[in-house]
């Protein structure tokens, strides 16, 4: 009885190390894709965030208007604990960016208590590595110990999160440069619905408050590598952002759509939305380019 157990635990490990391997050698999770799949070092700009900034943002509408080189390494089901691991771990690489637009769900600027979110196992293949691992440990909880204690025994991640990893890691076997859900620059959009045309005629006020300590632990992150930061707060479906702060470059988008048409629900806007938002993010965007 010992010995098959032995051999099962044996099998579990041989298997859970392959499995994180082969993700960790694919394209798979943006995480992974950043490190394997992006070969250019040097960005104009790179967009951290959540579904929203995923979604809103196109960086290839961008870069064809201001011929610049853009990369989006927003994940859905993120917050901006997971963008600042992000932003690490893009400069990890070696990687250099002169702009970082910070895009989360325009709700988690005020967010004071930080949980794991349900995404962060996407950097499970690099649990070695002391700033993902660190970053585990700065939560409690059932799923932060499992992901932290991965690092030397990754089957206790590959048997909790067997269908986000197991199965991914067999797929990126077969094609190691496939993604999930992203294109080249690591854009995504949600399809346009079939919307009556309906003008929303008033925005509630919503004030953004940038109390998320985050939002400055990210600038400093970025000052200490020379990137300027701009707070970004997505299109929202009747809602107006009221931003009263000083510290930080803003481009407030809150209530640039006016027509429910262009949204895929209250947050998050369809393809329709994002070639509006993108095209005015860019003639926003321009005055800071222009800028010494």
């Amino acid at each position: 009885m010992g010995l098959i157990l032995i051999g099962a635990f044996l099998v579990s490990y041989i298997i859970s190390h392959a499995s994180l391997w082969l993700l960790r050698q694919s394209h798979f999770y943006k995480p992974s894709y950043l490190t394997n799949g992006i070969k250019q070092t040097d960005f104009d700009y790179i967009i951290l965030g959540a579904s929203t900034g995923l979604t809103t943002l196109n960086t290839h509408t961008i870069d064809s208007v201001l011929h610049t080189e853009g990369l989006n390494l927003s994940v859905d089901d993120t917050a901006l604990p997971s963008q600042y691991l992000m932003l690490q771990h893009f400069l990890a690489q070696g990687k250099r960016t002169d702009y970082c637009i910070l895009a989360p769900n325009p709700k988690n600027y005020n967010t004071r208590i930080h949980t794991l979110s349900d995404n962060d196992y996407r950097f499970i293949m690099y649990a070695n590595r002391p700033y993902v691992n660190g970053y585990y440990k700065l939560f409690s909880g059932t799923r932060a110990n499992i992901l932290k204690h991965s690092s030397w025994l990754p089957v206790l991640g590959v048997s909790y999160y067997n269908a986000e990893l197991l199965y991914p890691s067999l797929y990126s076997f077969i094609k190691p440069k496939s993604h999930n859900r992203f294109d080249d620059k690591g854009n995504y959009t949600y399809p346009n619905k079939s919307f009556i045309d309906s003008p929303i005629k008033s925005f509630k006020p919503s004030s953004i408050t940038f109390e998320n300590e985050y939002v400055q632990k990210i600038k400093d992150l970025c000052d200490l590598h020379g990137i300027t930061m701009i707070c970004y707060i997505t299109p929202m479906k009747g809602l107006k952002a009221l931003v009263d702060n000083k510290n930080y470059h803003i481009i407030n988008h809150s209530d640039l759509l006016k027509n429910s048409s262009f949204f895929h629900d209250i947050i998050h806007i369809n393809t329709s939305g994002r070639k509006k938002a993108s095209l005015q993010f860019a003639a926003d965007f321009l005055d800071y380019l222009k800028q010494p």
